[in-house]
């Protein structure tokens, strides 16, 4: 009894029973109150913009000659509009020998663009019963899938606005004149990379300004393409050559990271098509499906492609066009998240058949490739990516979402012209049976 006496005594201190000196929220001073609450605000954004195609390395700010022009004005409200600076080329002569240049001086073309911004939201929901039956913790994985899904969102409003939503110049590869005369002999190779940089130069685009760490400064477009143009690029022996002499370059610079490849001073990128499990979305790039449903050889309307209608399997596709299945061509006239209604069968000289639910949907095997220089589009935020919740049920129903005032746009000339970026469509066979 005594020495738990004498114990206790040594654990005592003059506030009374204190024990350790713990640091506490409250003891703390408030010294954790700002990073409490936003640490993941803060990763989520870093986790978004660095995972998404047209993300961190694309980025730079009003005169920067990066692609992606981006702002923070975080005093503007949903529907609010933010101001960009675009800034052209000097193209005056200048003065040569002792001429006066006093008032010959040039001038910067400047014009502002604007850009609306609106909210964006998404969130997972799960209960406490949940939560505790599975054998991971839900709550920190839906923040990492809510932030690839940030990602996701970036790049697909991206791709659309630059495909889609815009009506861009559109060169061909081969020696097709337009989409509908692409066939197997019009793929993608280093004589493609050649006419995108050709057709970007005479459109006069302007070039990436890239820094090496040598200090040398080099003008260069970049060129944006599906994993299946890769692999018909890498197929082409002329290429192959050219990727074993480059070496490594601009390591230090964050533009070269993930690059596939250089080519006569334009850099290739690729990006890869969204898939889970058998329920293949494509990309805007080279739209994909697989078929749902087995499709008879005739008195067939609709083809199915899914049943999720959350997953939108048809959302890369154009709203009408031309589908291709196995060997059979077939036309639409209108879509759905899971369905396809068809127009006619047996087109572009194919036969009616009978189609295998699991079979791959493509449009027509043509994929596009985005040929870009400097300030292609502005991206805005009125709002970084913010954490919300929601509890029902005395906390036995929980929800963890995400929410942002965001907007992103291509950038046009005073025309209406889409200025620093244009398409080429090629043909893109998937070159095996998955």
């Amino acid at each position: 009894m005594e020495i738990f006496k004498n114990l206790l005594g040594l654990l005592k201190s003059e506030a009374g029973m204190a024990t350790l000196n713990l640091h506490t929220y409250n003891a703390g001073a408030g010294e954790f109150d700002s990073a409490i609450p936003e640490f993941w605000s803060e990763r989520l954004f870093d986790d978004s913009i660095k995972k998404a195609f047209w993300g961190a390395r694309f980025e730079g700010g009003e005169g920067s000659n990066k692609p992606i022009i981006t702002k923070d004005d975080f005093t503007k409200k949903p529907g609010d509009s933010i101001h960009f600076q675009v800034l052209s080329q000097l193209i005056s002569s200048g003065v040569t020998g002792e001429n006066t240049l006093q008032g010959n001086e040039d001038k910067l073309s400047m014009s502002q663009y604007n850009l609306t911004i609106d909210w964006i939201r998404n969130a997972v929901s799960f209960t406490e019963n949940l939560e505790r039956r599975v054998n991971f913790p839900i709550a920190q994985v839906s923040r990492q899938r809510l932030a690839d899904w940030m990602a996701r969102y970036i790049d697909e409003s991206m791709f659309t606005q630059l495909i889609t939503t815009e009506s861009p110049d559109t060169v061909y590869a081969g020696d097709a004149a337009a989409e509908a005369n692409l066939g197997d002999n019009d793929t993608f190779g280093t004589e493609e990379i050649d006419r995108i940089k050709l057709a970007l130069q005479r459109k006069g685009v302007l070039p990436i300004s890239v820094k090496m760490k040598d200090g040398e400064e080099l003008e260069m477009f970049g060129v944006v393409i599906s994993e299946i143009d890769e692999y018909w690029l890498k197929g082409d022996s002329v290429w192959q050559q050219a990727q074993r002499d480059a070496g490594l370059r601009g390591d230090e610079n964050r533009i070269f990271t993930g690059a596939l490849g250089i080519w006569n001073g334009m850099l290739i990128y690729t990006h890869k098509a969204i898939r889970s499990g058998n329920n293949i979305q494509g990309s805007p790039l080279r739209p994909e499906c697989r078929l749902s449903t087995s499709l008879a050889s005739s008195g067939e309307t609709t083809v199915t492609v899914g049943t999720n209608t959350k997953a939108n399997y048809t959302k890369f596709f154009p709203s009408t066009g031309t589908l291709r299945i196995d060997s059979e061509e077939m036309t639409y006239t209108a879509k759905a998240a899971t369905t396809f209604t068809i127009g006619s069968r047996a087109q572009g000289g194919t036969t009616a058949a009978a189609h295998t639910a699991g079979a791959l949907i493509t449009l027509r095997n043509v994929s596009s490739q985005i040929g870009f220089g400097a300030e292609v589009a502005v991206r805005g935020w009125g709002m970084k990516p913010t954490p919300i919740g929601q509890t029902f049920d005395y906390g036995f129903e929980n929800g963890i979402g995400i929410k942002a005032i965001f907007g992103q746009v291509a950038v046009k000339d005073s025309t209406g012209n889409e200025k620093n970026y244009l398409l080429m469509k090629s043909y893109a066979k998937n070159p095996g049976t998955i």
